[in-house]
């Protein structure tokens, strides 16, 4: 038992250098776009009422407003991409120099969210609506499997 506790130091030595050179290659990364609007946040909208100087004064300008047949569109977007990788030859390259090629495994998640606010011509509210708000699955998901 005394030999095991006089090599202890030496095994917590390689396990730590063996998690280090496994998390070496390791990135995630994290990018939010906007603010997110929330239902709560626009329960105050009343259609028929609610003009466009409300609006903005409750959640904030538009990030776009554009002409349609049926009015103007106000869209307010915001989204969250998440995005991790792993490079099998970051521990090669340290043996092996610059030689060695990049072999990475990335995931990345990107969900697009988008509220829009018709108008009629005296910019008064005469609809809205969230474009994606069922599912937290990403709209593009690049994974190789």
């Amino acid at each position: 038992m005394t030999d095991v506790a006089a090599r202890f130091p030496a095994i917590r030595l390689v396990a730590g250098t063996l998690c280090l050179l496994l998390c070496a290659g390791c990135t995630v990364r994290r990018v939010v776009f906007n603010d997110v609007v929330t239902k709560e946040q626009v329960n105050f909208i009343r259609v028929g009422q609610t003009t466009l100087p409300e609006l903005a004064d409750h959640i904030g300008a538009p990030d776009d407003v554009t002409e349609s047949d049926f009015g103007f569109v106000a869209l307010y977007n915001w989204s969250d991409t998440k995005s991790a990788a792993l490079d099998f030859g970051t521990i090669p390259r340290l043996f092996f120099g610059p030689f060695v090629p990049t072999m990475t495994l990335t995931k990345t998640g990107i969900t697009p969210e988008q509220l829009q606010v018709v108008f009629d011509p005296q910019w008064t509210v005469r609809a809205y609506v969230f474009s994606r708000r069922t599912t937290d699955e990403p709209v593009v998901w690049f994974w190789p499997f």
